[in-house]
Order: C-alpha cells, then structure tokens, then sequence
C-alpha cells in the first residue's frame, strides 16, 4: 500500500492525547478546588461573593488548563522528536543501510535507545566489511569495470521542462555502487517528461547485468514515446526473457508536465521525497520487481501515486545511499525553496562534509524536480 508520511520533525502523534490529558487534568483540577473552597466558605458570603468565587475558580481552572496543555505538549513533542529520529534510523537500517549516525543526547531511556541502534549499526558496518573482506573484495559495486560501464550513461545535461526546475548529480563513494538515472523528455501522444533510477537488486555480477538491461530497454522505450506504464512493462517482459529465473532489477519512475507529477515504482522502496513550506513527505507507489513475472501480474500490480504539484513544491528522487545519507531531512527542509542549482550545491556538499574525511562510501544519487514560481 503506498504511504504518505510526514518526515519534518514531528512532535509524535502521542503530543496530542498526553497533552489533552494534561489539560483536563488541570481543569478538573482547579474546578475541584474551587468546588471546595466555595463549599468551606459559601455559608460566611453573600450570593454575589460566592458568584465571584465561582467566576474566579472558572477562569484560573481555564488558564491552570492551558498552562497544563501547553507544557504537556511541550514535553511530549521533544520525546517525539527524539524517537521519530531514533525510528528514522531504524527505518534506514531495515533499508539495508548499516552506516547511520544517531543523534541522540541525554542520560534518558530515548538516548539509551538511540546508542543501542548506534551500537547495532556499527556492527553491522563491520560484519559488512568482514564479509566483503572474506569474499576477496569481490563486491560487484567496487569493481571499476561496472562503474565505467554505468558512468557512460552518466547525463551531461538534463532538458529544459517547462514551468521546473530540473537538476541532478552523483556524487562518487570510494565503494561505487549500483544506479542508472536520467531525465527524458517523452515525444508521445501527450508530450512529457520523466525523471528514472533503475537500480540493482542485489550485488552479484548477475545483479548488473539485470540492472542494464533494465535501463536500456527503459531508456529505449522512453526514445520511442512510451508511457512509464507501458515502458515499465516492456522492459519487464524483456527482462522476464532473457534473464534466469529470479534474477531482477528495481526501478522508480518519475513522470511529470503540466498536469502534475505521478510516481511509479517497480519493486523499489525508496521512497520519493516532497518538500515544500519546511516539511518533508514520503511517498511509495506499488509494483512488482522487473523481471519476476510474465506480465499480467506486473503490469496490474502498478499502480502510481499522483502529486499535485503547485508552485514551490521540491520533489527529490534519490537511491538507497541517499536515504540513508546521516541529516539529508535537515538540508532539505533548509534549503529547498532555493533556486534548484544552490540547492543542488549545498545539499550534496553537505552530505560530502558530514561523511568526514574519509569521504562517501557509497555514491549518492540525487535528482529534483521543482515547480518554478511563487507560492
């Protein structure tokens, strides 16, 4: 099932009972005192004392209540922050990533959690590595061969779009990696554009050739006018015919013109990201992986997310590196209203900065569609 999920920092959807319990606590609370204060001292005042006192009790029991309301929320909205970013990091581990930074202080159980996810991606980072080592480096993504094969297909420049702003890059890690993009304009029925990131699934040299093969028959049904959906479809029975069973690639589709933007995925779970106004939203379409299936089953499974796509709104496609790049959200959410070329400049810049001196380990793939004009 697609998903939609705020990504800015939330205050955690558990803000608005704890604070609402507060706040009737507080009220239920200064209505009891006034109760009893009013029934010690009632029988010694007049009516219009009492009617005073009743008055008096009603208003401090409003504002103890908003007072209550508003520290409560204030409370549980930090502890929301602070789990939402301890769950963005466990997200990012179950993606495959194992490199992720947990920024999490304090002596509490929230930072005691976030150093046992710390501790747990660390080791994960070493058995990778223990494993990469036991396999004689024989990782598919760190032979040069592949990443001159991909750099090849490398865009020089994207098309003009009318109404956006388009821009992308990769930024090299010294493991290289597993990703094919770039943004076509589609000379159709109804002329568009579409942005794409075909990536492999797995890391076998079969894993390559699944994944290049995906991407030339994708790129070549693009060049002929194909829609996603029928271009998808044709490089799945392709894929389907010519690789051994159970040997796939996955692949992100971003269609986009005038009427909007649709996203499709097949097999990839890497979620689109929009950003507009400070927030940051995930998006997933469903499909099946390329190549699994003959096609009646690929081809119904597809099934595309659209986006309203009104002046301002940032779209940022990405692979897996991306996503789980430590304070990628924090450099979106800053510097997405800027013009696409800084944005480009500061982000990727960013994430090359805070991978230390050791620079990037995997390359990071980034590409973003902006609608131009003002909000």
């Amino acid at each position: 099932m697609a998903r939609t999920a705020k990504t800015s920092r939330p205050v955690g959807k558990l803000a608005v009972p704890i604070a609402l319990g507060g706040a009737i606590a507080g009220l239920v609370g200064g209505l009891a005192t006034t109760l009893v204060l009013v029934q010690n001292l009632g029988a010694k005042l007049d009516d219009a004392a009492v009617s005073r006192g009743w008055t008096i009790g009603l208003v401090l029991s409003v504002v103890v209540a908003a007072v209550a309301f508003g520290i409560a929320w204030m409370l549980a909205g930090k502890v929301g922050a602070r789990v939402s970013e301890v769950g963005r990091s466990v997200g990012k581990i179950g993606r495959g990533g194992a490199e992720v930074r947990v920024r999490i202080d304090g002596n509490d159980e929230v930072a005691a959690l976030g150093r046992s996810v710390q501790a747990l991606a660390s080791d994960l980072t070493a058995l990778l590595k223990d494993q990469q080592q036991a396999n004689g480096g024989m990782h598919a993504s760190l032979d040069p061969l592949v990443q001159q094969l991909r750099d090849k297909t490398v865009p020089q420049k994207f098309p003009d779009v009318a109404g956006y702003e388009v821009d992308g890059a990769m930024s090299n890690g010294s493991r290289g990696g597993l990703d094919y993009f770039d943004v076509v304009a589609v000379a159709g029925e109804t002329p568009t554009t579409v942005a794409y990131v075909v990536s492999a699934e797995g890391q076998g040299a079969l894993s390559v050739v699944a994944m290049r093969m995906a991407r030339d028959e994708l790129h070549r049904a693009f060049a002929a006018g194909a829609t996603p959906r029928k271009a998808l479809a044709h490089t799945n029975k392709v894929c389907k015919t010519h690789l051994p069973t159970g040997v796939c690639a996955k692949a992100t589709v971003l269609q986009f013109g005038a009427d909007g933007a649709k996203l499709y995925q097949a097999g990839a779970r890497t979620p689109l990201l929009i950003c507009h106004r400070g927030e940051v939203l995930e998006l997933n379409a469903e499909g099946l992986a390329i190549g699994l299936d003959d096609g009646p089953v690929f081809e119904k499974s597809l099934r595309p997310q659209e986006i309203e796509m009104s002046p301002g709104i940032r779209l940022v496609l990405g692979n897996d590196a991306l996503l789980r790049a430590g304070g990628l959200l924090d450099l979106l959410r800053q510097h997405s209203p800027r013009h696409t070329r800084m944005f480009m400049n500061v982000v990727l810049g960013g994430l090359e900065q805070d991978a230390g001196e050791d620079g990037l380990r995997e390359d990071l793939l980034l590409i973003t569609v902006k609608r131009a004009g003002q909000e």
